[in-house]
């Protein structure tokens, strides 16, 4: 989907004002802006960013976050989002799947999609899994401290599988 460059403006605004002044005025603007584009991805993205991050209302946040995969499964955004979100609630399964379906979408962070699939494989104590979606992050990863977090990552799977 084509980006809308009005509403971009506005998704920023929204997440500034979520940052400085709380939630509730900027879900208040983006639920007007609901009624103008439902099915704008990037605005359910943003909707699923406040609401997991500042609201701590994790229903709303993952539905948010799934429209915004099915209106424009092509972003990338919403995956690693909503990966860190079933991860966090420990629904590890989900969370694995939706990381690696992400690496499909145009300009995905594939690194740290991998390395989201790979902690949720540590959790799940899947050492071996784990060991190897941390390698593959680290073959996307261009960044001293993000192969630094990944190669110790590494590491302390091996520990565990002793």
């Amino acid at each position: 989907m084509e980006k809308i460059k009005w509403m971009e403006e506005y998704l920023q605004h929204a997440l500034e004002l979520a940052w400085l002044e709380g939630h509730e005025r900027a879900i208040k603007l983006l639920d007007r802006l609901l009624y103008e584009e439902p099915g704008y991805g990037r605005l359910h993205n943003t909707l699923g960013i406040i609401y997991f991050q500042y609201a701590e209302e994790i229903k709303m946040a993952e539905g948010h976050f799934k429209m915004a995969i099915k209106f424009d499964p092509d972003f990338a955004d919403p995956y690693w989002h909503l990966g860190e979100l079933l991860r966090q609630e420990e629904r590890l399964e989900e969370a694995i799947d939706v990381y690696l379906k992400g690496i499909q979408a145009k300009h995905a962070r594939k690194s740290d999609l991998l390395a989201g699939a790979g902690q949720a494989f540590e959790l799940r104590k899947k050492y071996s899994k784990a060991i190897r979606h941390y390698k593959d992050a680290l073959s996307h990863s261009a960044e001293l401290w993000n192969c630094r977090v990944l190669e110790e990552s590494i590491k302390r799977c091996k520990r565990k599988q002793r």
